[in-house]
């Protein structure tokens, strides 16, 4: 799936959109983001208090990666009944998808060799100007003074990633994750403001970690994602 044009090789949802190939990928994502926070922030905790966190971030971490996983592999087999065969969403044969897909990107035999990737150029350039709003932002704060902002900048600045995530999956639930993590990120820089900074590695590193964690798994679920 690109961001750029829409893969008519696959139905799209009752919004018109198509359904969200990229799930897996994206959960892992977040998933991997949400494990760091945990390792990140809790250098504050008790030794047992961290070890906790910790201890289930990674078994949540696992448990979506093995999920994921298990879901691209099956992917490869999407589209095609028992025989091989390319198939519709209403189990029509290769001659109907092919007639309605226009043989756009799809060989002349009517099949499909290999899945699109998820990822198009306009994804790739968020991720370029995220990463250097990271940078630049967690560098000025500490040049200001203020270093222990950076994780609620980080927060921000990796929740309004997901609402570019969501678009380019066409994944609604993302948008949700990204108004969630973002909230927490707006969180710290309040617990700063309100002479609470010891809240802000709490609120913006560890519950935006367990939401990153939590949404990740919710990516994966069947259904209408």
């Amino acid at each position: 799936m690109t961001a750029e044009t829409p893969d008519s090789n696959r139905p799209t949802m009752p919004n018109g959109r198509r359904p969200a190939d990229g799930a897996e990928i994206g959960a892992l994502i977040g998933a991997g983001f949400g494990l760091l926070f945990l390792i990140i922030n809790t250098g504050q905790f008790s030794t047992l208090g961290r070890t906790l966190v910790i201890t289930v971030g990674v078994l949540a971490f696992a448990g979506i990666a093995i999920f994921a996983i298990r879901g691209l592999m099956q992917s490869r087999h999407t589209g095609r009944d028992g025989s091989g065969a390319f198939t519709d969403d209403d189990g029509g044969d290769n001659d109907s998808v092919s007639a309605r897909v226009g043989g756009d990107r799809l060989g002349e035999s009517g099949k499909r060799d290999r899945r699109e990737p998820p990822f198009g150029r306009a994804y790739w350039i968020i991720v370029l100007i995220e990463a250097v709003l990271l940078f630049a932002g967690t560098r000025l704060l500490a040049s200001l003074g203020h270093p222990e902002l950076g994780v609620a900048w980080v927060a921000v600045v990796v929740g309004t990633h997901f609402f570019a995530l969501g678009w380019v999956f066409g994944l609604d639930r993302f948008h949700v994750l990204a108004t969630v993590v973002t909230l927490c990120g707006i969180g710290g820089f309040i617990a700063f403001f309100a002479a609470a900074p010891a809240f802000i590695p709490v609120v913006s590193g560890v519950i935006a970690g367990f939401v990153l964690l939590t949404f990740a798994m919710w990516a994966l679920v069947s259904g209408d994602r």
